[in-house]
């Protein structure tokens, strides 16, 4: 017995001329006739676009409908083929698991499915922007399985719908009338495989001796979970059909077995004996003029024609495979030589990443591009082992472009691990460029967290150097004036240079080549061990000392010459020129025996030497 539902009214209907249509991956409806009787409580509810439900659960809505005064005539569609009237306006395309697109597909609709054995993954271009029957039948071609309609809105999908139960219909047993047709338009008699570990089979199928069928070339397939020769060599088998498609329609007396179910279909006299599939269900209440389709016919088995073929391993082929991911805001592409290295490209509104990664080696590029900036990158990892102490070492190079700068960054850190414990030391050298200003900077950190920097600035006036040591090798000229504190000059030769307002500390020897001049306008001195002084002040010069000490071979007062305090002369002591003749003052002059005195040049006496 049926129920309709219309609004909120709910009443079972007595249905009569009931007929189901049922299809592999396709349609589902129900026709069904109604008379207007006081025990059928559900006539004047049935209308169109009301909800009949059925007595398995499945729901159903009226499409077609029509009628008299006594009678109604409705054909009602499953409500699954309801979600044709909405749309999915996102694009999903690219390489992606069955789960992946089918989320995408039900989201919002109340629907959801259950996924029994459809794996891997599958390449969809521009996937969406079409309703979800349509994208549903999409995904099915593409990942080749099968779907099924369950009541409470719940697909099911599955490589293979229905069971294998020995079911047959047998001419003059359960069958009435028998028809059929052959078609080979999509018939294919060979297939390669690629799979795990170098694995490359090709299968042929026995229809390919046929003289009217031959070789006929199926796409390959790419299965890295395929790990043996065999299990590759059972999956093209499988692939490729044993016998042309055959779609044979029967009246049955009996409708059993369900839609997808392998059933035997035997006609002694047309020499038939085919294990096949149920494709189609026309049932009727009573099952008069019930009809099944049945088709894609099966091979009894499978076992002698895989003795026969011949599987060839290629281990040194190495295989590639690519993945392309689709949405409205992004697009990914990559392409992988497995266990070797990837490519990709990301794309989104705003970015664009590609990059290149050499999985053998720990090597990896990468480029980032903005509407603002430009960065790019690459990286290795190198990994030591000496003596059970294992050190690993990163390095990283960078370049950043934006309108106003460019930033070029090297770094390394390097790890090193031993029994001692873990040891991290990081080195790093950057220059950043902008119109006004260049800076460059390297500094390194050791394990212990101690940390040392140098860096350069440049601006259009000024050039800041800043390092713990700075050395200066080759000629350097200076034009022009170095001012501020220079701190300590420890070593080298400082030639030509004029040197104003700075304190020189000697600590050693120095050595003047020319004249040492004390400039100024007021007094200039050189201090000896703080109390001992040669002072000048333009007018004459002062040596201050506890003791002043002339101690050469010849030494010469020139000049105006005053004593102040007491001269000493020791008797030791030769004393030769003291008082000079001819000279300002008293002198002291002998000739010829005698000892002349003299007062500003001119004798006043003399004395007679015996």
């Amino acid at each position: 017995m049926l129920i309709v539902s219309n609004g909120t009214q709910v009443e079972p209907i007595l249905e009569t001329n009931y007929e189901k249509i049922e299809e592999l991956n396709g349609a589902l409806r129900i026709s069904f006739s109604s008379f207007l009787h006081e025990k059928n409580p559900g006539h004047p509810l049935l209308d169109f676009e009301t909800i009949i439900e059925d007595e398995d659960g499945h729901e159903y809505v009226v499409k077609d409908f029509g009628g008299d005064t006594i009678s109604k005539k409705a054909t009602a569609v499953h409500i699954y083929f309801s979600l044709a009237d909405e749309f999915k306006y996102d694009i999903y395309g690219g390489t992606r698991t069955f789960d992946d697109f089918m989320s995408l597909v039900l989201a919002g609709t109340g629907w959801t499915f259950i996924n029994e054995d459809v794996d891997g993954h599958q390449l969809l271009q521009n996937f969406g922007e079409a309703n979800p029957i349509v994208l549903i039948d999409q995904l099915c071609a593409a990942f080749n399985c099968e779907r099924q309609i369950l009541p409470g809105k719940v697909l099911r999908f599955t490589k293979k719908i229905g069971a294998d139960n020995d079911m047959q219909f047998r001419y003059r047993h359960n069958i009435e009338t028998l028809s059929y047709s052959v078609n080979t338009a999509n018939l294919k008699t060979q297939i390669r495989g690629y799979g795990a570990e170098g694995i490359d089979i090709t299968y042929t199928s026995p229809l390919a001796d046929s003289p009217r069928i031959g070789i006929r070339v199926a796409d390959p397939i790419h299965d890295e979970k395929i790990e043996s020769a065999e299990e590759m060599t059972t999956r093209l088998a499988s692939e490729l059909p044993p016998a042309p498609e055959t779609n044979i329609k029967v009246k049955v007396t009996t409708v059993d077995g369900n839609i997808g179910d392998m059933v035997w279909l035997i006609h002694e006299d047309l020499a038939l004996e085919y294990q096949t599939r149920i494709l189609s269900k026309k049932t009727k209440r009573d099952y008069s003029n019930s009809e099944v389709e049945v088709g894609n016919t099966q091979a009894k088995s499978i076992v002698d024609a895989l003795l026969n073929q011949h599987a060839t391993i290629n281990a040194n082929d190495k295989r590639y495979r690519s993945k392309f991911e689709q949405t409205n805001d992004r697009i990914d592409l990559e392409v992988e030589e497995i266990d070797a290295s990837i490519a990709a490209i990301h794309i989104r509104a705003d970015s664009i990443t590609q990059s290149v990664t050499d999985l053998n080696n720990n090597l990896s590029s990468r480029i980032t591009q903005t509407a603002t900036e430009i960065r790019s990158e690459v990286t290795a990892q190198v990994t030591t082992i000496n003596n059970n102490i294992q050190t690993v070492r990163n390095d990283v190079s960078a370049v950043t472009q934006t309108a106003s700068q460019i930033q070029s960054t090297v770094t390394s850190q390097q790890t090193q691990i031993s029994g001692l414990g873990t040891r991290v030391s990081t080195a790093e050298s950057s220059i950043t460029q902008q119109a006004d200003q260049i800076k460059s900077k390297v500094s390194v950190e050791d394990f212990t967290g101690n940390t040392v920097v140098s860096q350069i600035n440049q601006t259009a006036t000024t050039i800041s150097i800043q390092a713990s040591k700075i050395n200066l090798i080759g000629a350097v000229t200076f034009l022009s004036d170095i001012t501020g504190r220079l701190g300590t000059i420890t070593a080298g030769t400082i030639n030509g240079v004029d040197i104003y307002g700075a304190n020189i500390n000697i600590q050693q020897d120095a050595s003047i080549g020319s004249t040492l001049y004390l400039q100024g306008t007021t007094n200039r001195g050189i201090v000896f061990h703080g109390n001992n002084t040669i002072y000048a002040n333009g007018t004459y010069m002062e040596l201050s000392a506890p003791y002043v000490r002339l101690n050469g071979n010849y030494n010469e007062l020139n000049g105006s010459n005053t004593i102040y305090g007491q001269l000493n002369v020791p008797q030791a002591t030769g004393l030769s020129g003291l008082v000079r003749a001819n000279s300002s003052g008293i002198g002291i002059s002998t000739s010829g025996g005698n000892l002349y005195v003299q007062v500003n040049g001119s004798t006043i006496g003399s004395v007679k030497l015996t």
